[in-house]
């Protein structure tokens, strides 16, 4: 009965992706969900309260993936540098596009993932500040209010810059997208430093 349960929530959240990841947060009605997954309602209601907590849902699934990504060290052991983490990020959009719509494009115009998303930084912004921290760098943010400060705006650069390469705007490869977007979180971080005049 669990694993029934199990494979019922993980068929809505693969057809939830699919929808957000082609028609938008917009396209997702309780209706499509369950005709495209052929679940009755009883079973979206066995496993979700609303359409908005399959949206959440979807969208925690798929950071998840992007953060088990990011964090995979090649020895269990090394602290990975900001371009590999960037170099990461790049992969796992470039691998499924649907990827980025959710996590990036998405939460721009869908309440419901903006509210969600507001409040905590994305994984790439968590996951490079380890690697600004690591040896005790400058450019490291040196309190909370630096760091929301830096987080917020890697957010709206590396963001833009995710979309407008995947959107292929940007016809460079994934190696020099990392080099440009490491770049970035250093030239911002050390920005964000800067006394107040």
């Amino acid at each position: 009965m669990d694993d029934r349960s199990a494979g019922r929530r993980h068929r809505l959240l693969d057809v939830c992706l699919e929808m957000i990841g082609t028609g938008g947060a917009a396209s997702v009605t309780l209706r499509g969900v369950c005709r495209l997954a052929k679940l009755s309602p009883r079973y979206f209601y066995e496993n979700f309260s609303s359409r908005e907590e399959l949206l959440i849902a979807t969208y925690d699934h798929v950071e998840e993936g992007l953060l088990a990504c990011v964090v995979q060290s090649d020895d269990g052991q090394q602290k990975l540098s900001i371009k590999t983490i960037l170099e990461r990020c790049a992969h796992y959009f470039e691998e499924d596009p649907r990827r980025a719509r959710i996590l990036l494009r998405e939460p721009m115009s869908d309440e419901t993932l903006r509210a969600h998303q507001s409040g905590k930084s994305p994984v790439f912004i968590r996951s490079v500040i380890p690697a600004l921290e690591g040896g005790s760098r400058p450019d490291a943010p040196r309190d909370a209010h630096e760091l929301a400060i830096m987080a917020a705006a890697l957010s709206g650069a590396l963001i833009s810059l995710y979309l407008e390469w995947l959107d292929g705007r940007l016809p460079v490869g994934r190696e020099a997208l990392a080099d440009t977007a490491s770049g970035l979180v250093t030239a911002i971080a050390r920005a964000s430093r800067q006394p107040s005049t």
